[in-house]
């Protein structure tokens, strides 16, 4: 019973400091300089400033490629929980949903605020977007274009991915690009298709492809290989690509890669940072990266719903502003993705991506983001990986 006493006494002692403190600091506020003249400046610095909308703005994400090392899904969550902080009175609800759901939930009557996406959807939900009120967004001048649609900007562009063709000095040697131990005048990107090999045994010979990718729904990379003028499309020997890999995922091409399936790998950001896992445990040493930078549609962009009312507008393009700001551009380096802002910075500090993003900021081809599915497939077929 005593022990019981003391600890009410206690709890209630802790209740009256603190509300002597509140009390305290409340009354001390007006006191303390610069912010005793102008309460709002006190506000915006620790509490944040008041957002022009008060209530929920709703984004559905779909996802057709592979992000860096979260899915864009707890990337948005993260940014719009910053932009929160500093905005009061707004909250963000992200919803992930897949292509199918989209489109059934849109034509249920449903339509959010926002839609996060990339190509091949967009062109399926043009019809339930409405543009932004400006393009004046620090945003490189090729995704402000893509995004654009009769001279109207539909599709912010706010982060990116790149291709990379990857492979191993282990992989190299056996498929004899490396003699001696020794690394002979080679290029990955020149022999992507003419690295591969057979290895018999006594009652069955295997296939060592020399090149493997996952194609996605509406991903293109071999229009990211095809931009280097054809160099890799050459030379080819029977042993270039299993045409059974040509639709499968962005996963199950990395795993036939790492189990032996084949020399190249022409992946994403996200198979980089695999990689980098693999070294990191000591599965893999020696790993060689080529990025693709002249050509991606690894884009995500952000959509405006047509039915986001008139009071939540100006919210929704302070928010368009904030994603494709400085701040949120940088933070997408802690994440394995990469920026769309005009900054030539390198925001990676350490790791491979540290080394490679200097060798990527150059010229970037982009189709725009209406492109249609049949279009996508066209362009599949003409670029002569399928």
């Amino acid at each position: 019973m005593e022990k019981n006493k003391k600890k009410k006494v206690i709890t209630v002692l802790k209740r009256v400091f603190l509300s002597l403190t509140v009390i305290i600091l409340i009354c001390a506020i007006p006191l303390i300089k610069p912010f005793g003249e102008d309460m709002s400046v006190f506000y915006k610095t620790f509490v944040g400033k008041k957002s022009s909308y008060q209530g929920m703005i709703e984004i559905w994400n779909i996802d057709t490629f592979e992000s860096g090392n979260i899915s864009k899904t707890k990337l948005l969550t993260n940014i719009a929980n910053n932009y929160q902080k500093k905005n009061k009175g707004v909250y963000f609800m992200i919803r992930n949903v897949t292509e199918q759901e989209c489109l059934n939930l849109l034509e249920s009557g449903e339509c959010p605020d926002l839609f996060s996406c990339s190509y091949g959807v967009a062109e399926k939900i043009k019809n339930y977007v409405k543009p932004y009120s400006s393009s004046d967004f620090d945003i490189r001048q090729e995704f402000i274009d893509a995004g654009s649609f009769n001279g109207e900007l539909y599709g912010l562009a706010w982060s990116r991915g790149c291709y990379f063709l990857i492979s191993t000095k282990e992989k190299l040697q056996k498929a004899g690009a490396i003699i001696d131990g020794e690394e002979k005048e080679f290029s990955l990107l020149e022999n992507a298709l003419s690295l591969g090999y057979e290895i018999k045994n006594k009652n069955s010979t295997k296939i060592v492809y020399s090149l493997v990718f996952g194609n996605g729904k509406y991903l293109m990379p071999q229009v990211a290989l095809n931009s280097y003028n054809n160099v890799g499309l050459g030379d080819n020997n029977n042993f270039a690509l299993n045409s059974n890999n040509i639709n499968q995922t962005q996963y199950t091409a990395y795993s036939k890669f790492v189990a032996g399936e084949a020399v190249v790998l022409l992946g994403s950001n996200r198979d980089v940072f695999r990689m980098e896992n693999r070294v990191k445990n000591g599965k893999v040493s020696d790993v060689i990266y080529y990025p693709l930078s002249k050509f991606t549609d690894l884009v995500q962009f952000m959509f405006i719903g047509k039915n986001a009312s008139e009071e939540k507008f100006e919210t929704i393009n302070d928010f368009a502003s904030f994603i494709t700001g400085e701040s949120t551009q940088k933070l997408l380096a802690n994440f394995g993705m990469l920026p769309v802002n005009m900054a030539d910075e390198n925001n990676y500090n350490n790791g491979i991506m540290k080394d490679i993003i200097p060798k990527i900021n150059g010229d970037l081809t982009l189709y725009n983001v209406f492109l249609s599915e049949s279009e996508i497939t066209e362009l599949r077929h003409k670029n002569l990986l399928e």
